[in-house]
């Protein structure tokens, strides 16, 4: 997939636009996972490889637009926040594309799952994939904030739409911890290796949701100082 990103655009001016793309094709990863739980539980191999090129070519026009970015970002850049907050959310975004590719390298494996677990699993993917949605938006308020001065009934909308995070995170939790304790009550009827392998996807499909609410958390920090 060739990729459409200008850099000469995105770093023009400002840093927020590249941050914003970033945020995108993170999300848009993200976005692709509760097909591929669905391809993988079906274990239709020819979905699954396509969604692996897709997803891997996402997570790599991230990689590039986070390299340019901090390393096209200079210290002594005169900006209404400061640069390691700035990189501190960026990487919270990057964890969110990474999170997405180990997904879809487990997601290769022919693990042995309780068929009572498929839609806990898609419905978990799903939420996850809601919640960095949701994340975005937050992301894309930015420029407006950095136009008003962090100031004014902006900043109110925007803290709401971390809160709209957070709760989406919490919900992500209560579907892992069902999800956890249906792992562990099938583990005596299961391939020992796909318990093991069945957790960690679980707790990375969590870990989607886990890093959105990070950025929020970051980015009210962000939009304090």
């Amino acid at each position: 997939m060739p990729t459409t990103i200008s850099f000469h655009k995105l770093f023009g001016k400002s840093p927020f636009p590249p941050m914003h793309e970033h945020m995108r094709l993170a999300v848009q990863c993200a976005e692709e996972i509760p097909a591929l739980i669905e391809a993988m539980l079906a274990r239709d191999d020819g979905q699954l490889k396509e969604l692996k090129y897709r997803i891997f070519e996402l997570e790599d026009q991230a990689d590039k637009v986070y390299d340019e970015l901090t390393t096209k970002l200079p210290k002594s850049m005169f900006m209404p926040v400061h640069r390691h907050d700035l990189l501190s959310v960026l990487e919270s975004q990057e964890a969110i594309a990474d999170t997405a590719q180990d997904i879809t390298g487990l997601a290769q494996l022919p693990l042995e799952i309780p068929a009572e677990m498929h839609k806990p699993l898609v419905a978990l993917a799903k939420r996850s994939a809601k919640t960095c949605k949701r994340a975005l938006k937050v992301i894309e308020s930015i420029s407006e904030l950095v136009e008003t001065g962090f100031k004014g009934p902006d900043v109110d909308r925007v803290h709401g739409l971390i809160d709209d995070v957070a709760k989406s995170e919490q919900d992500a939790d209560n579907i892992g911890i069902d999800l956890t304790t249906a792992v562990f009550q099938h583990h005596k009827d299961t391939d020992p290796v796909s318990v093991v392998f069945t957790y960690q996807l679980v707790r990375w499909l969590g870990d989607l949701s886990d890093h959105a609410e990070i950025v929020g958390a970051k980015t009210r920090l962000l939009i304090a100082k």
